[in-house]
């Protein structure tokens, strides 16, 4: 090869698209569902440089806002990795058998959990779950109406809805990880949540062949980037396997022992105007961003 083709190859690669991955809660937003203004503007900006954004959240669609849609995201992987799509094409829509979902809401009802089913389409909210939820998930009461707000046209009866995965939210005094796995149908896993509620544990409950990975996989495939042109950002438990798989993975703040183990840099928290510093370490923008407190507070 000689150097004018070398300098052709890597002037090609410079220009290739990376496909993003951004996990909502804990890295777009804080727990009061703000999203820094520099959050925003390094994500336009990684959309301007030719990059390609996806939204990669244990969220199921019916929860993610269309502000956050606003951002650039053109795509989900959504449902902790049991649904992707990118534009209006499916790529993966998996749901729990019926008699799935009836085993694990025997097994919420038994440890006097609030909990939700998630699907793509359909919400299925336990007797009690927003007003326990909503008012409670953030620093104040009104934080998560929106939450309330985007999910209610797709609330159906638990039994006859479909669904991808179940977050409940369980007393600490019954909180114990060892024994909701124990109670799992074969073939399931359980998680600690990354958005907690008046001190109730949160636990998400996915088939264990799902991740967000998974999701990632398939958007690659369809959208024709390798994954060594892949970034994922996290900050919580069920954005390991995202991270770990990305060519760069990036932990958003340091709360989670597991995610800082896999990543490739570790980031300053969202209220420090982490996702900014996380895309400007990446290369994906052209700002030296430094650690900041874009949105005020920690809270």
């Amino acid at each position: 090869m000689t150097n004018t083709d070398g300098s052709a190859q890597a002037r090609s690669e410079a220009e290739s698209p990376h496909a993003v991955f951004v996990d909502i809660d804990g890295t777009l937003c804080d727990s009061r569902q703000r999203i820094p203004r520099s959050a925003i503007e390094a994500l336009h900006e990684v959309r301007s440089n030719g990059h390609r954004l996806f939204a990669c959240t244990g969220r199921s669609a019916p929860e993610v806002y269309p502000r956050f849609w606003d951002v650039g995201f053109e795509g989900l992987v959504g449902g902790a990795g049991g649904y992707a799509r990118v534009g209006n094409r499916i790529l993966v829509d998996e749901r729990m058998p019926r008699e799935h979902v009836e085993v694990l809401t025997a097994l919420w009802e038994e440890l006097d959990a609030f909990y939700i089913w998630q699907g793509p389409d359909q919400m299925g909210p336990s007797e009690g779950y927003l007003d326990f939820f909503v008012p409670r998930a953030g620093s104040h009461p009104e934080d998560w109406i929106e939450y309330a707000q985007s999910i209610t046209p797709f609330i159906v009866d638990i039994g006859s809805g479909t669904f991808t995965k179940v977050t409940a939210y369980v007393p600490p005094e019954k909180a114990s990880l060892e024994r909701v796995t124990a109670a799992l149908p074969a073939g399931y896993r359980a998680i600690i949540g990354s958005v907690g509620a008046a001190g109730y544990v949160p636990f998400e409950v996915v088939p264990a062949h799902l991740s967000k990975a998974v999701g990632i996989s398939a958007v690659c495939e369809y959208v024709g980037i390798p994954r060594s042109r892949t970034v994922a950002l996290g900050d919580s438990n069920n954005d390991v396997e995202a991270v770990q798989t990305a060519a760069l993975g990036i932990s958003i703040g340091n709360g989670c022992e597991a995610l800082v183990k896999v990543a490739d840099i570790v980031a300053p928290s969202v209220s420090e105007d982490g996702l900014a510093w996380a895309l400007s370490a990446a290369g994906l923008t052209g700002h030296n961003h430094t650690r900041g407190s874009g949105l005020g507070d920690t809270q």
